[in-house]
């Protein structure tokens, strides 16, 4: 929420060429849809570790009842692969396209969610059909957009806006091999000052690669940001001793790369702020996995995507404000959101306490992200 004086605006974000494909022309807010009144975070079903290390338990108690070898079991695990394709290929714009639909589609999502910024993944936007679905998610959205073809032809990373967008541009990250990008684009908002805001993400498997590609973005020396994507490493503080063995074994159990934390590390090491580190009380309880402390973004419960600010930028989140919200069937992760604010600058002579100034929601949103290709 932005607030000036006795006004109130809201302002909401949770996500390889030059320069992007094509920026949505300004258009005029839409004004018929309805605000939710809700500000909570969805339960989310129970993830995949979660449930192997739960069959592994049963079939272990069978094997006690019928005496038989446990080793000869636990060799037979029924799990579910973790390869998928992306959501947006299927039912992610599945309130325009044929095929796969879940029960509530992207754009009736987005509306509840009701964010002035939002940074998303895998989105799809053809030049050659005027950048729909993307045009047309924003349009219903009212929104304006920046976009950058990343992983695959059409398919990139973007930015959409309530408020105008100043700047834009588009930098590879790692090498000329990499097919991944960060969007950054510099957002006009009205009565607070310029935001700037960087939409990527990273490999979704090799951490070592995705150290290449965090790397890459500090050599651009950019002003102070927020960071918003699927970062696709985790937090080891997130994890209990025995839920982090959970996960490394699942991982081994799918043939996937050991997980790894480094990023993170570096990132944290270089000051960044957690939005995560902002969560409240949500209402109903949010479900999280046994042995963490925060709620997953992902199938597999782990939190993958995230919100993070340059401790120079001069947007800070608001205690409480962070959340992730349910994607509600129409992506394989969740959104993340939370609000920023910037305070008011007091004269360093003058001995009154800094009050706020004007207060900022910030959202950050993914609408489809996986193992394969992961986006949010």
């Amino acid at each position: 929420m932005f607030k000036h004086e006795n006004e109130e605006y809201m302002l909401s974000s949770p996500s390889m060429t030059d320069r992007p494909k094509s920026i949505l022309k300004q258009s005029p807010l839409r004004t018929g849809f309805s605000r939710s009144n809700l500000k909570v975070s969805i339960n989310l079903p129970d993830n995949e570790i979660s449930l192997a290390h739960s069959k592994l338990l049963d079939f272990v108690e069978v094997d006690e009842k019928q005496g038989s070898s446990n080793m000869v079991q636990r060799s037979h695990v029924p799990v579910r692969s973790p390869v998928c394709f992306p959501s947006s290929m299927t039912n992610y714009w599945s309130w325009c396209d044929e095929g796969l639909k879940s029960s509530r589609s992207i754009l009736e999502v987005l509306r509840e969610v009701d964010a002035d910024i939002l940074a998303l993944q895998d989105v799809k936007g053809e030049e050659e059909k005027a950048m729909k679905p993307l045009s047309d998610l924003a349009g219903a959205l009212g929104m304006k957009y920046v976009f950058a073809e990343s992983w695959a032809p059409e398919y990139g990373n973007a930015i959409l806006s309530k408020w105008p967008i100043k700047r834009w541009k588009v930098q590879k990250i790692a090498d000329n091999d990499d097919f991944r990008n960060v969007l950054k684009a510099t957002i006009d908002v009205p009565w607070a000052g310029e935001v700037n805001m960087h939409c990527t993400q990273l490999d979704h498997l090799d951490e070592n690669w995705r150290m290449k590609q965090i790397g890459a973005l500090f050599q651009a020396n950019d002003p102070p940001h927020i960071l918003a994507g699927g970062l696709n490493s985790l937090n080891g503080a997130d994890y209990s001793a025995e839920r982090w063995a959970d996960i490394v074994k699942y991982y081994g159990d799918m043939g996937k790369p050991r997980p790894k934390t480094e990023v993170m590390k570096f990132l944290k090491g270089k000051g960044y702020i957690d939005a995560k580190d902002f969560a409240g009380d949500c209402e109903p309880v949010v479900m999280i996995a046994k042995g963490q402390n925060v709620q997953g973004t992902c199938k597999y419960g782990t939190r993958v995507d995230y919100i993070m600010s340059m401790p120079e930028s001069a947007y800070k989140f608001v205690p409480g404000s962070y959340s992730v919200v349910s994607s509600k069937g129409t992506s394989d992760h969740h959104l993340v959101k939370v609000d920023i604010t910037k305070p008011a600058k007091i004269p360093k002579q003058s001995a009154i306490k800094p009050q706020p100034k004007s207060l900022l929601k910030l959202v950050r949103t993914t609408p489809t992200c996986c193992s394969s290709r992961p986006i949010y």
